[in-house]
């Protein structure tokens, strides 16, 4: 595997913003490194990261008028600062799913420099996305996904936002 994170949008409010995801990145990972010297497994960082989720999702599911609508949850996710951080694009948008992909992660570029092996990178890219997993479960009719990943060598990170289909009764 050989991981390929390259950034095409560059400037320095971007660059800026990238350099303080990094510094979270580096955090993260030396956290995990300490841990696991005390005799920790990874389990503490999943679910204090998934902890630290929990109220942006409720904020964002809070400021939909109808936190059931993908339309409209296409309309402010990662519509911020985010966008041009991670180089972010709608692959689908329709009333039953919403696809972006990342074309660049400031996480995965830190890691690389801190010169943390490629096969362990995709660990710790799981372990970081526990907060988006987290920020997913508090939209109950939206079920969220995480698709391939630049931290697994891929292109792209995948988000995936469906629809939760509900079964009528017979």
């Amino acid at each position: 595997m050989t991981i390929t994170n390259k950034p095409t949008i560059e400037n320095e409010c971007v660059n800026g913003l990238r350099n303080i995801s990094e510094r979270r990145a580096a955090t993260i990972a030396l956290m995990i490194e300490e841990a696991e010297e005390l005799g920790l497994d990874e389990g503490f960082a999943r679910r204090a990261i998934y902890r630290y989720g929990i109220p942006m999702g409720k904020d964002f599911y809070n400021m939909l008028e109808d936190p059931t609508d993908i339309e409209e949850l296409a309309k402010y996710f990662g519509k911020d600062h985010n966008w041009d951080i991670y180089e972010m694009e709608t692959v689908a948008s329709t009333e039953d799913k919403l696809y972006i992909d990342f074309h660049y992660c400031p996480y995965v570029a830190q890691w690389l420099k801190m010169g943390i092996p490629e096969d362990e990178i995709a660990e710790l890219c799981d372990i970081t996305m526990e907060g988006d997993r987290a920020i997913g479960d508090c939209f109950p009719a939206i079920n969220f996904t995480l698709g391939k990943t630049i931290a697994q060598g891929h292109s792209v990170c995948q988000l995936r936002f469906d629809k939760v289909k509900v079964q009528e009764p017979e």
